[in-house]
């Protein structure tokens, strides 16, 4: 079974994600904060990272550079309320797998975690 990291300090978004992704099959490890989460990247080797950039206690481009310097294939999907063009440009440059701005498609969160899965290493 796939397993999905979710890093995302808003509660109400990480319980519904983790829920829906549980009825879709996937193991849901998550937390809102940034350094557990790299913590649990290194001890779980989840499948797909998805990430908030705003977190409180670490920015999450810094998290997203710790976990590809830990593991230079992991598959990083974005998911934030910060949406300038930009930032988005910078996190795809420096190695995310996807990009989303909240409010998101749920379905076209699913369809990136399914070429995720189908990107070779």
């Amino acid at each position: 079974m796939n397993k999905i990291l979710i890093i995302d300090d808003d509660e109400i978004l990480l319980n519904a994600l983790s829920n829906y992704l549980i009825e879709q099959g996937f193991i849901i490890h998550s937390t809102a904060d940034g350094p557990h989460g790299i913590i649990v990247y290194k001890n779980e080797s989840p499948n797909v990272v998805i990430l908030d950039l705003g977190l409180p206690s670490m920015d999450g481009r810094e998290v997203l550079t710790q976990i590809l310097n830990y593991d230079k294939d992991a598959k990083i999907i974005i998911v934030t309320g910060y949406t300038s063009q930009q930032i988005q440009d910078d996190t795809i440059k420096n190695g995310a797998f996807g990009f989303f701005s909240k409010p998101f498609d749920i379905v076209l969160l699913i369809e990136k975690i399914n070429s995720a899965l189908q990107s070779p290493m």
